[in-house]
């Protein structure tokens, strides 16, 4: 029985010698090959964070820049200009300096909405900063402004703009009655502005998206001291008011025609327009057809 029981002792020391002890001496006798590889990271990982800590400490060196980024304000070589017409116009970054300013890069900025603008819309600039900067601000937005503007209300004809076309239907006025107003059959002319009729298409790729009639109240006083009240208008198309204020448009000519022997002048006598505003409106109207007329 003591037999038996010494021989199962013996061999539960074998395998525990087998399994623990041995196992744990061969890891012992590793350990020399451990600590010198962790002692070589360690050398390694401080000479990297030596140079890394020497470059930090040189002015203007990549790893400082990186770390304490300059400060910039991009916004002070930014512009946004504006162009087209409004409802159609589009934007256009503006950048100075590029060459002797690092960020100066159209790249790095973005203009959102970029077309289809209107004056007093809101554009945004968002600047992206390069490696070594911080931007502040970086973003920015600019007031659309200064794109061309149809006229398609006759509010819009004011000041000098209102002053040209009047001076220009005028003189088409005295050079229309001249012969009249010189000859014996008249002694006199005068006329003043009536209204403006202002059509607008509602095609904007129409030939004439807009179209203008400055129409005046003639009257001219004949021989025998009776008086001839007409009304002449004056047809002006393509009307823009750009940047700069000053109104565009293509000059036209008096229309409607009067054989003067129906008004007591002479035969060889003619004069423009109508002698009633109804049938004039009415014409003006009939002639463009498929346009509105605006207020």
């Amino acid at each position: 029985m003591d037999g038996e029981y010494k021989n199962t002792e013996e061999i539960v020391q074998k395998e525990y010698d087998s399994e623990i002890v041995e196992p744990y001496e061969e890891g012992a006798a590793e350990d020399p090959g451990s600590s010198n590889r962790l002692r070589a990271w360690l050398v390694g990982f401080c000479i990297v964070a030596g140079i890394c800590l020497i470059n930090m400490l040189i002015p203007d060196s990549p790893m400082r820049r990186l770390i304490f980024p300059q400060t910039a304000d991009p916004f002070k070589i930014v512009s946004v200009e504006f162009y087209g017409m409004s409802g159609e116009g589009r934007a256009e970054l503006q950048v100075s300096g590029q060459r002797v300013i690092e960020y100066a890069d159209p790249s790095r900025f973005e203009v959102t909405p970029e077309t289809g603008l209107s004056n007093g819309d809101v554009v945004t600039v968002k600047a992206k900063a390069p490696a070594g900067w911080r931007f502040e601000p970086d973003e920015k937005q600019f007031k659309v402004k200064g794109l061309t503007t149809w006229v398609t209300k006759t509010g819009q004809i004011r000041g000098d703009n209102l002053a040209a076309i009047h001076a220009n239907t005028e003189q088409l006025i005295q050079e229309d009655w001249e012969e009249i107003v010189s000859s014996s059959l008249a002694s006199d002319i005068t006329y003043t502005p009536y209204r403006m009729y202002l059509f607008v298409s509602e095609d904007k790729d129409a030939y004439d998206y807009n179209v203008l009639y400055d129409t005046y109240e003639v009257k001219v006083t004949r021989a025998d001291g009776s008086v001839l009240t007409s009304y002449e208008a004056c047809r002006y198309s393509d009307l823009k008011i750009p940047a700069d204020g000053v109104l565009t448009a293509y000059y036209g000519w008096l229309l409607g025609f009067n054989f003067g022997y129906n008004y007591g002048f002479s035969y060889a006598h003619s004069f423009s327009g109508w002698t009633s505003t109804a049938k004039m409106e009415a014409d003006l109207r009939h002639v463009n057809d498929g346009y509105r007329l605006m207020e």
